[in-house]
């Protein structure tokens, strides 16, 4: 039988999630794991261009680094909304920029903007002579590009403004970290082309300046912690859900996600290894969890403790 709010006095609810052991059920997560990363192989054997990797990833956030303190100082809070956005548009003062992921995490003393660059995976970080390439420069100049613009006058008021949806993390300062995933971990094995790779990757690391991490696309897995993750479009009218974790689920704490994500239905339509009952049960959960939040600021009911889980 499903779990249902109850009130036990007046207007007073304990919310908790739907316990019912015959709801539409998430895929197992290790199976899930064991697939993504065997397609994942499989695209980078088929050396595939960057919208194509852009592709995938958009339909599998929880491979996407950088959602819950995995990159940079911060950040254990996880991101709002469990939401990383695609392709978000940097605008304010000076050039405009779109990094290809952006998630925006959250920890006691900061806000860490972690903004993602891909490539083609095919490219090459070093030149047979041990020099960069163009392409690994161009890259990473593209790091170089959004730290000037977070260090320009009124930017960081405007991404404020444009990023964070709620006040309860809205003070604290702004600590930006950049990404860039780029070749493969052969090149810096015996065999990839370089007579020294060992002195090439220390070499790579050098490169980094501060607040940046590099990453091999072999480096990517499914991240269990990012797996209520969701992609998310920031359109004129606010962010709107793009396409959900397979691993996906609500909860207690999903009212002010759904009143700010909106309507979930062409991201259920697009999210991928998620059968159809257990999308039609999000779909219903999300409305659910929708009113109740709606009818807690309305003052209809107040929450006396939520309990925790994933439906």
């Amino acid at each position: 039988m499903s779990t249902t709010d109850r009130a036990p006095t007046g207007d007073w609810v304990n919310l908790e999630p739907d316990s019912d052991p015959n709801r539409p059920q998430a895929m197992d997560w290790q199976s899930y794991a064991d697939d993504v990363l065997s397609q994942w192989y499989d695209l980078l054997k088929s050396d595939p261009e960057e919208p194509t990797v852009q592709d995938f990833l958009e339909l599998h956030p929880a491979m996407i680094p950088g959602g819950s303190g995995d990159i940079g100082p911060g950040g254990h809070h996880g991101s709002e909304m469990s939401a990383v956005f695609r392709q978000p548009a940097l605008t304010g003062n000076g050039p405009s920029y779109a990094p290809d992921f952006m998630w925006v995490t959250r920890s006691s003393a900061l806000i860490t903007p972690i903004l993602i660059e891909i490539e083609k995976p095919g490219k090459r970080w070093f030149q047979k002579n041990g020099r960069p390439t163009a392409d690994f420069r161009d890259a990473h100049d593209q790091l170089n590009d959004w730290r000037s613009w977070f260090a320009r006058d009124g930017n960081r008021a405007l991404f404020r403004e444009k990023f964070l949806f709620t006040d309860s993390y809205s003070d604290r300062p702004l600590q930006p970290q950049f990404v860039l995933i780029y070749g493969r971990a052969f090149e810096f094995e015996m065999g990839g082309g370089h007579l020294n790779p060992n002195s090439l990757r220390h070499k790579r690391e050098s490169q980094r300046a501060e607040g940046e991490t590099f990453l091999t696309f072999d480096a990517l897995r499914p991240r269990y912690d990012h797996g209520r993750s969701v992609t998310v479009t920031l359109t004129a009218n606010g962010p709107r859900p793009f396409a959900f974790s397979p691993h996906y689920g609500t909860g207690t704490d999903s009212g002010p996600t759904t009143l700010i994500l909106g309507d979930p239905t062409d991201a259920l339509n697009r999210s991928v290894m998620m059968s159809q009952d257990r999308k039609d049960y999000i779909a219903r959960r999300w409305e659910h969890w929708r009113d109740v939040e709606l009818s807690t600021r309305a003052g209809l009911r107040q929450v006396r403790y939520r309990t925790t889980g994933i439906e």
